[in-house]
């Protein structure tokens, strides 16, 4: 049991769909989203419910186009590159597409040749609007720890 948001729920670690598709803590998957490319999200928990889809935690992570750096700061980044980033919320395994490869990787460390559909090499502080590497030590958050059994 996991107390969140001052309730005490049972997590389970996987969700086996009726059209067989299956997710897992620790899975990456993309989401629907309206008039946009779909959602990346990483799924941190499934609270099964008695009846329908279950709801999923879900730490967001953040295409090219959707972060927003300090004035005068240019981002450079990969074709696939996408960025971690603590900012989590609630969702629906309803809203949830499929399952999808995201590579989480060390500073300088390629992406080998048909590994995974995304990579990620850097956090996305959505609050100062600044990105660190996966393994700097400068931010400092609860999730870290949560995002550092993930980078190879």
């Amino acid at each position: 049991m996991e107390q969140h948001a001052g309730r005490w729920m049972t997590c389970n670690k996987l969700f086996n769909f009726q059209d067989g598709r299956e997710i897992r803590v620790g899975d990456c998957a993309l989401f629907r989203a309206v008039d946009v490319p779909p959602f990346i999200g990483l799924i941190r928990w499934i609270e099964k419910k008695e009846e329908g889809y279950p709801k999923l935690r879900v730490s967001w992570l953040y295409r090219p186009t959707d972060v927003k750096l300090n004035k005068g700061i240019q981002l450079n980044a990969a074709p696939n590159e996408i960025f971690y980033s603590f900012h989590q919320d609630e969702a629906s395994a309803v809203s949830l597409l499929h399952p999808c490869k995201v590579a989480f990787l060390r500073k300088g460390v390629e992406l080998p040749a048909g590994i995974s559909s995304f990579v990620c090499w850097r956090v996305y502080d959505i609050d100062s609007k600044c990105l660190w590497w996966l393994t700097d030590q400068d931010y400092i958050n609860v999730s870290s720890s949560f995002l550092s059994c993930f980078v190879r």
